[in-house]
């Protein structure tokens, strides 16, 4: 009998697989009737839901054939109402006993609020060099600032140069994201910035210099203009990541192990205490704040970047770390009762800016997690 790994079932549901692995599909789901009708269970679970777990049930009526089969050898032709007790008496039991682990797991699983969590919004605090902080919220609105005009549009902030002639002191600002917030901010070279929730960048007004400078906290993605002749150079806790015109997205947040930089298009070289690497598109660069070490690899995209176009896109992630993003962009705390809890994996691909309430859901479906929900206070329990 042919096996065949769950990462080939998840790459067809994506149509991403190989032609070899296409074949290797075909030939197993082919082979039975039970493959070919697990596919199809898992497959109309992934079209309603969005996502998928990693199961290998097997089919009930399979299950329940050999159940009856075994009884038959195991009794004697003669007893035929004896079969018939024990087998209603197998029955009986496992009826009760799921009858049972359900009256327990509602008793101590609570109910969950209702009440909606809703995700966060354009919202950020924009620092002028004078030390005045302006709130940048829906309206738009113009801002004077040193050799320069800022327009706010109610989702992103641009800076325009008023004047040509370079100032004689760099002037910085600084736009900053709290828990639930994000926001995009233009610079004066063009280039865009797309700050994530509880993240900040310093930058100057106007670029001076042969560099491009900004420093970054928590998680931004960059559209970089073009220059070959004033690199841009992002600082991100003591990394440094110096690029031309490309696209990537930064990550470092203090509640966090790693530092990342994921390269969408173009170039970049990472410098960090002395180690350093140089990424080409869909590789990424992990910095190890436990163990100072530098690596690098090839990576799928789309899930560190997947935010910046409104979608979750989660593969084969811890729930753990699933919900330590999450808290940053609806505002929770979340709580583990069952350590085990926390290892459970998911796969999903849905709209990050809907009620955090249908996203628990959609775990719970999986019938291996469940959610208590008080106020902002997440309550997680391990059903496994």
């Amino acid at each position: 009998m042919i096996q065949i790994e769950w990462d080939i079932i998840e790459k067809k549901l994506q149509g991403k697989l190989t032609l070899e692995e296409e074949r290797l599909f075909d030939t197993w789901r082919s082979e039975t009737s039970v493959n070919d009708d697990y596919f199809r269970k898992i497959e109309k679970f992934y079209r309603e839901n969005g996502f998928v777990k990693e199961v290998w049930d097997e089919d009930m009526e399979v299950s329940w054939d050999r159940l009856q089969g075994r009884l038959k050898r195991d009794l004697r032709p003669k007893r035929k109402l004896g079969w018939y007790w024990a087998a209603s008496g197998v029955v009986a039991c496992l009826v009760l006993g799921m009858v049972w682990f359900m009256m327990m797991r509602q008793q101590m699983v609570p109910e969950r609020d209702s009440r909606v969590i809703m995700a966060g919004s354009a919202k950020a605090i924009l620092t002028l060099s004078s030390g005045v902080q302006v709130e940048l919220a829906s309206d738009t609105s113009e801002i004077d600032e040193v050799a320069a005009k800022i327009v706010n549009s109610g989702r992103e902030v641009s800076y325009e140069i008023q004047d040509s002639g370079v100032v004689a002191t760099p002037v910085y600002n600084k736009v900053e994201t709290p828990k639930g917030g994000e926001y995009c901010v233009t610079l004066a070279d063009g280039t865009k910035v797309y700050l994530g929730a509880m993240s900040s960048i310093r930058f100057p007004v106007q670029f001076d210099g042969e560099k491009r400078r900004v420093e970054v906290f928590g998680e931004a993605y960059f559209d970089v203009t073009w220059d070959p002749e004033h690199p841009f150079v992002v600082t991100v806790d003591g990394m440094e990541v110096e690029v031309l015109g490309t696209s990537f997205n930064v990550r470092s947040y203090a509640d966090e192990q790693n530092m990342e930089v994921t390269l969408v298009l173009g170039k970049v070289k990472v410098v960090k205490e002395g180690h350093s690497c140089v990424l080409v598109p869909n590789e990424q660069a992990v910095w190890n704040k436990r163990t100072d070490e530098l690596s690098f690899m090839p990576v799928d995209i789309e899930p560190f970047v997947a935010w910046k176009s409104g979608k979750l896109n989660i593969r084969n992630q811890r729930l753990e770390d699933i919900l330590l993003r999450l808290c940053k962009w609806y505002d929770i705390q979340v709580f583990f009762v069952n350590e085990e809890a926390k290892d459970v994996r998911f796969y999903a691909n849905m709209d990050r800016y809907g009620d955090l309430n249908e996203l628990l859901k959609k775990f719970e479906l999986t019938e291996q997690v469940r959610f208590e929900i008080e106020g902002n206070v997440v309550r997680v329990y391990s059903l496994r």
